[in-house]
């Protein structure tokens, strides 16, 4: 929204303070460890997977209907 100011000079842009963020972030179980034999890496609890990054096969995702190559 774009006001004039009080003293006549330029105008000025007010706004809203960003207040909420929405719904929580979905979270896991605390002190899993990635089901990799050999990896006792300790997983996030926003991470879903049963594996660390590391060892995660990782899919790639479907952009907009096209099959990628």
């Amino acid at each position: 929204m774009v006001e004039d100011r009080a003293d006549g000079g330029d105008l000025s842009i007010g706004g809203q303070a960003f207040t909420t963020y929405g719904r929580p972030s979905k979270t896991f179980a605390e002190g899993r460890i990635c089901g990799e034999e050999s990896c006792g890496t300790m997983l996030s609890i926003y991470n879903e997977s049963e594996f660390c990054y590391q060892h995660d096969s990782g899919s790639a995702p479907r952009l907009r209907g096209r099959k990628s190559a």
